[in-house]
C-alpha cells in the first residue's frame, strides 16, 4: 500500500574541497561554495594565477580607450602594476621582458596624452626617463633570447616613434631604416608590414612632431619638408608593394596603391594622381561611365536611380570597404580640382551608395585588419567612421559646383552637413583599446577643420547668390568656432578672402582690396587662397581703372601692374582646375589684342563649363557678349539670354512663392542690370517699341535691387569705419 505522506528525505552533507576554500569568503552572501553532489556535474578545480602572470595581466584588463574618464587612472594602474611585477625576484626572461615592454607602451601612451607636461598628473612626471631605460632593458633581454624577436621589433618602432617626439628626425629615420634593412624572412609579415607603415608615417609627417605640442600645429598638413620627403615616403610604399607582390598578400598591395594615391594628393603631384587612381580603380574593381547627353531611356522595371546603384560594387571585408571609401573620397577631391564634372559625378554617385548602405559600421572603431596564412594579423587604424561620414557631406558640396536654382545642392550638402555635425558632435566616440589619447584629440580636431570647411562652403555659396545677410551670418560663426577651438590662424586666409569676396560684392572697394591683399600675405603655404587673392584684387583694379566701380579716391586705390597681373595669370592657368578658368580671364583682361582676349575667354569657357560651374559660366558669357556686341548682334542676343538666365538663376528664392523685393529675388541684381541694359540697347536699334517698354520695366526693378544693394554697402561700409 502506497504511503500518502512519505517521510522528507535527508539532507545531503555536502563537502568542501580545501584546494577551494581560499577563493571564498565565509562572510560573503553573495556567493555560495560549490557542491560535492556526485549527481551535479564536476568542475575542475582552479589553480592559483601566479602572482607576476597577475600582475602582468593587469594592464590588459585595466585597459580603457582615450575619451574614457578614468583612462588616467588606468594608466595609473597598469604602470604600478608593471614595477609590481618587475620587482618581483626570479622572473623568467620572457616575462620580464614583457613587463618592461609594457611599461615602455604605458609610458609612450602617457607622453602622447600630454600627462608628463600637466602638472595636475604628479605621477607623471620623469616617465621618459623611464621610457628610455624600460625601453634599454627590454632590449637587452630581446637580444640575447631569439624566441623574443617579435618584441625586439615592437621595441624599435617605439623608440622610432619616441625619438620623433623629442625631434630627433634624422636618428628617427636611421632606425627606421635599420630595423627594415634588419628583417629576415623567418619574421611574421605583420612584423614587416609595422615597420614598413611606421617607415611611410615617418617620411610622411613634418619634422618637427611632438607629443606636446598643440593639435592646431601637431596635425598640420603633411610634406611640409619638400620633394626629398614626399620621394621618401613613395620609395617606402613602392618597397612594402614589392614586398607584397612577391609573398601574394594582394590586401597589402591594395594598401600601398591607396597610400601612393594618397601621397600625391597630398603632395599637389597632380601629374601622378591619375595613373594611381586607375590601379586603385583596377584593384578594387571598379570602373565608370561618364554621364552622357541626353541620357539613354530607361526601362520600365528599372528606374534610373536603382539601375544607376544596380551597378556599383558593394564590399563586404571591412578592410576593403575602408579603401574604398578612402579611394573615393580622394578620387571625387581629384577630379573636382580637375574641373571635370563628368568624372566627378558617378564617383560621387558610388560614395553615396556605399555611405547609404551602412558601410562605416563594418569598422566603426576605425580599425582593420589583414590576416594572413602564417603569423598573427596585421591590425591597422584607419581615418575614423564619423570623420568620413561628415567628409561625405563635405566632399559632396565641393564637388557639386552649381550654384543655380532654387535649392542648389553644393548648398543643401552644406547644411544637411552642418547639422549633422551638430548630431554627431554630442555622441561619445567609439575608439578601439589600441588607441592613444593623441589619436582621439586628432579626430576631435578634424572634426572642428571639417565644420569649418563646411561652414566655408556655406559662405562661399551665399556670397554667388547674393545672400550675404545669411553669408554676413555664417561668417560670424566661422569666425567664433575657429577661436573657439584655436584653429583661427588655419582660417585667417580664406576667411580674408570671404570677407574680400562680400566686400566686392557690396561694392566696399576699399575693404574689398584691404582684404584681398590680407588674404594672400595669410596664405602662403596656401596656393590656391593665395592665387585666388590674388587673382580677385587684379580683377578689381582692372574694374576700378575701367571707370565701373568706385567708393572711395582712385588715388587710394592703386594702379594696375600688367606684369605682376599677367604673371599672376600664368601661375592660376598652371595650377589647373578653377585657377586655370579664372588665370585665363585675368589674360584675357591684361591682353591688349582682341582676338588672344577671345581666345582666352573661350577656353576659359570650356573650362567652366566642363566643370559645371555656372557662376563662373555666367561671367564669362557676359565678357564673350560684349566682345560680340558691336560685331555679331545675333551671337551677342543669344549669348545675352543665356546670361540673363544664369544672372536670375543665382538667388532664385527657394519656392515660388517666396518671391520678394529684396535683390535676393532678381538673382544677381548687378550682372542682370548689366544684361537688361544691352538688351534695351539692340531692341532700340532694331525698331522693337513693345520689348523695348518691356525691358524699361524689368531695367527699373533691377535698377531698385542695385540701389537698395548699394545702400546696405554703404551702412556696411560705416559700420566698419566706426568700428575701425
Amino acid at each position: 500500500m502506497a504511503d500518502d505522506n512519505p517521510r522528507p528525505s535527508k539532507r545531503l552533507k555536502r563537502e568542501f574541497s580545501p584546494d577551494v576554500l581560499p577563493a571564498f569568503s565565509s562572510q560573503s552572501t553573495l556567493t555560495t561554495p560549490p557542491s560535492s553532489d556526485p549527481s551535479l556535474p564536476t568542475t575542475p578545480a582552479l589553480k592559483p594565477l601566479p602572482l607576476q602572470i597577475l600582475l602582468l595581466s593587469l594592464p590588459t584588463l585595466l585597459a580603457l580607450p582615450p575619451n574614457h574618464a578614468n583612462y588616467a587612472q588606468s594608466l595609473v594602474l597598469s604602470s604600478h602594476a608593471l614595477r609590481q611585477c618587475l620587482s618581483l625576484p626570479a622572473l623568467s626572461p620572457e616575462i620580464e621582458c614583457r613587463a618592461w615592454c609594457g611599461l615602455a607602451e604605458i609610458g609612450m601612451r602617457v607622453i602622447g596624452g600630454g600627462f608628463s607636461e600637466d602638472e595636475r598628473y604628479p605621477w607623471a612626471r620623469d616617465v621618459e626617463a623611464e621610457v628610455d631605460r624600460a625601453m634599454s632593458k627590454a632590449t637587452i633581454i630581446a637580444q640575447k633570447h631569439p624566441s623574443l624577436r617579435s618584441l625586439r621589433v615592437h621595441l624599435s618602432l617605439l623608440q622610432v616613434q619616441l625619438s620623433q617626439w623629442q625631434d630627433k628626425t634624422k636618428f628617427a629615420r636611421t632606425q627606421i631604416r635599420n630595423l627594415i634593412s634588419s628583417l629576415r624572412p623567418m619574421d611574421s609579415p605583420s612584423v614587416v608590414y609595422s615597420a614598413h607603415l611606421a617607415a611611410i608615417s615617418l617620411y610622411a609627417a613634418p619634422k618637427s612632431v611632438s607629443a606636446s605640442s598643440s593639435s592646431s600645429t601637431a596635425h598640420s598638413s603633411p610634406f611640409t619638408n619638400g620633394l626629398q620627403d614626399v620621394q621618401a615616403a613613395l620609395s617606402a610604399v613602392q618597397d612594402m608593394e614589392a614586398f607584397s607582390l612577391e609573398h601574394g598578400h594582394t590586401r597589402i598591395t591594395l594598401l600601398a596603391q591607396v597610400l601612393r594615391l594618397r601621397i600625391a594628393v597630398a603632395a599637389s603631384m597632380w601629374q601622378d594622381v591619375a595613373s594611381a587612381i586607375a590601379k586603385v580603380e583596377s584593384a578594387l574593381g571598379l570602373s565608370y561611365d561618364p554621364p552622357t547627353t541626353p541620357k539613354p531611356r530607361q526601362t520600365e522595371a528599372a528606374t534610373p536611380a536603382t539601375a544607376k546603384e544596380a551597378s556599383f560594387v558593394f564590399f563586404e571585408s571591412p578592410f576593403e570597404a575602408a579603401m574604398a571609401v578612402h579611394a573615393l573620397i580622394m578620387t571625387v577631391n581629384y577630379f573636382t580640382h580637375m574641373g571635370s564634372a563628368a568624372e566627378t559625378a558617378p564617383r560621387l554617385s558610388h560614395l553615396h551608395a556605399l555611405l547609404d548602405s551602412c558601410v562605416l559600421e563594418k569598422f566603426a572603431d576605425g580599425t582593420v585588419e589583414v590576416k594572413f596564412a602564417d603569423g598573427p594579423p596585421l591590425v591597422m587604424q584607419v581615418t575614423h567612421p564619423r570623420l568620413l561620414f561628415l567628409l561625405g557631406f563635405l566632399v559632396s558640396s565641393v564637388a557639386k559646383r552649381d550654384v543655380l536654382g532654387r535649392k542648389p545642392r553644393r548648398k543643401v550638402f552644406a547644411a544637411e552637413g552642418l547639422s549633422a555635425w551638430d548630431r554627431e558632435i554630442a555622441q561619445a566616440i567609439v575608439l578601439p583599446l589600441c588607441a592613444s589619447k593623441l589619436d582621439f584629440e586628432e579626430i576631435e580636431q578634424r572634426l572642428v577643420r571639417v565644420k569649418g570647411d563646411l561652414l566655408c562652403e556655406l559662405i562661399a555659396v551665399s556670397i554667388m547668390r547674393s545672400e550675404f545677410d545669411v553669408a554676413e551670418q555664417n561668417l560670424n560663426i566661422l569666425i567664433s568656432h575657429t577661436r573657439t577651438y584655436s584653429i583661427f590662424p588655419i582660417f585667417a586666409a580664406r576667411i580674408a578672402l570671404h570677407q574680400a569676396h562680400l566686400a566686392h560684392a557690396l561694392n566696399q572697394t576699399t575693404r574689398a582690396l584691404s582684404c584681398y591683399r590680407i588674404a594672400a600675405h595669410l596664405a602662403a603655404q596656401d596656393k590656391f587662397v593665395r592665387l585666388s587673392a590674388q587673382a580677385g584684387e587684379v580683377i578689381m583694379l582692372m574694374g576700378l581703372e575701367s571707370g565701373k566701380e568706385n567708393d572711395a579716391e582712385p588715388e587710394t586705390h592703386g594702379v594696375v601692374d600688367r606684369k605682376g597681373a599677367m604673371n599672376t595669370a600664368r601661375a592660376c592657368s598652371a595650377a589647373g582646375g578653377a585657377l586655370e578658368a579664372v588665370g585665363q580671364v585675368v589674360e584675357a583682361l591684361v591682353s591688349s589684342e582682341t582676338l588672344r582676349s577671345k581666345e582666352h575667354l573661350k577656353h576659359s569657357l570650356e573650362l567652366a563649363t566642363r566643370a559645371q560651374d555656372n557662376y563662373l559660366r555666367a561671367v564669362l558669357v557676359a565678357l564673350v557678349a560684349a566682345h560680340y556686341f558691336h560685331t555679331a548682334w545675333d551671337y551677342a542676343y543669344k549669348m545675352l539670354l543665356t546670361c540673363e538666365q544664369l544672372a536670375a538663376g543665382l538667388g532664385a528664392p527657394a519656392s515660388k512663392n517666396s518671391v520678394t523685393q529684396t535683390p535676393t529675388a532678381v538673382g544677381n541684381a548687378r550682372l542682370g542690370l548689366w544684361v537688361g541694359q544691352k538688351f534695351l540697347e539692340l531692341y532700340k536699334r532694331a525698331g522693337k517699341d513693345e520689348r523695348v517698354q518691356k525691358q524699361i520695366v524689368a531695367n527699373q526693378r533691377l535698377e531698385e535691387a542695385v540701389i537698395a544693394l548699394a545702400a546696405r554697402g554703404d551702412i556696411g561700409r560705416a559700420g566698419k569705419t566706426a568700428d575701425g
